[in-house]
């Protein structure tokens, strides 16, 4: 029997395997409050990656419906068959879809149109092709219907609306409406997950704004929580240096990449 050897491993594995949050995002295309939930989610992502997963399902109530297709006027520009199309190339990509249509929208008042969501689907890597196909394809109407059918479950009837559930899908789900501070959020996941957390740190705002190619300054603000005269001279350091350009709209200010 040859003797037991000790053998040092390099790698950290952790004691306890991870838990995963799932948290269901439930949006109106058409409310501020939808957007402006957005920056704590992204925040979240950031701080929880390993920790949660984040879907998002555009909230499929029947005044929501009326008014995507009010505003269209062929299945090509319904913003609602437009991102459930998207999602049948999966979540992430979707994700990437609705960010891009945001950014375009989020700062103009235009009515969306065919062209918009076409140049949002380029910029997600989207099949174009397939993309064009699936928004006119029963899937899309059915997968609109199995949300109807989600958020019947849940009893979701206003937007945002997020629903938190840990591994036990046994357990209920902690529904939480509208937008509430961010700490709020940070508590429910350190609750369901009932381990210790190491919080992940941003990235710098360079590669932040980079990344998500249009940000308001209130994003930023809530993503790193600086005072604002730091996270102002960041700013006007990366604008001198041709990094950054700003546009201001509204009263509200927006950084992009300057290209």
């Amino acid at each position: 029997m040859k003797p037991l050897q000790l053998i040092e491993c390099q790698t950290n594995i952790p004691l306890q395997p991870l838990k995963k949050i799932e948290i269901y995002s439930f949006f109106d295309p058409f409310c501020k409050d939808s957007w402006e939930l957005k920056c704590i989610l992204r925040k979240l992502q950031i701080e929880y990656n390993q920790y949660i997963e984040i879907k998002h399902i555009l909230l499929p109530t029947l005044r929501i419906l009326t008014k995507c297709q009010a505003q269209s006027t062929t299945e090509d520009d319904n913003i609602a068959l437009a991102y459930k199309a998207a999602e049948l190339q999966g979540r992430k990509k979707a994700s990437m879809f609705l960010r891009y249509l945001q950014n375009e929208t989020m700062t103009k008042n235009d009515i969306i149109t065919r062209d918009l969501l076409m140049q949002s689907a380029e910029k997600a890597r989207l099949d174009l092709d397939t993309y064009a196909e699936d928004i006119r394809s029963t899937h899309v109407t059915n997968s609109l219907k199995i949300d109807q059918h989600i958020a019947r479950e849940m009893e979701v009837t206003m937007s945002p609306t997020l629903v938190f559930f840990n591994e036990n899908y046994e357990d209920d789900g902690l529904k939480v409406e509208g937008v509430q501070p961010y700490a709020i959020y940070t508590y429910i996941i350190n609750e369901l997950i009932e381990m210790d957390i190491e919080k992940e740190l941003p990235p710098t705002i360079f590669d932040y704004i980079t990344q998500h190619e249009l940000v308001s300054e209130t994003e930023l603000e809530i993503i790193y929580e600086w005072p604002k005269k730091i996270l102002d001279r960041e700013l006007k350091k990366l604008k001198l240096m041709s990094k950054i350009e700003e546009i201001c709209y509204n009263e509200n200010k927006y950084w992009r990449k300057k290209e």
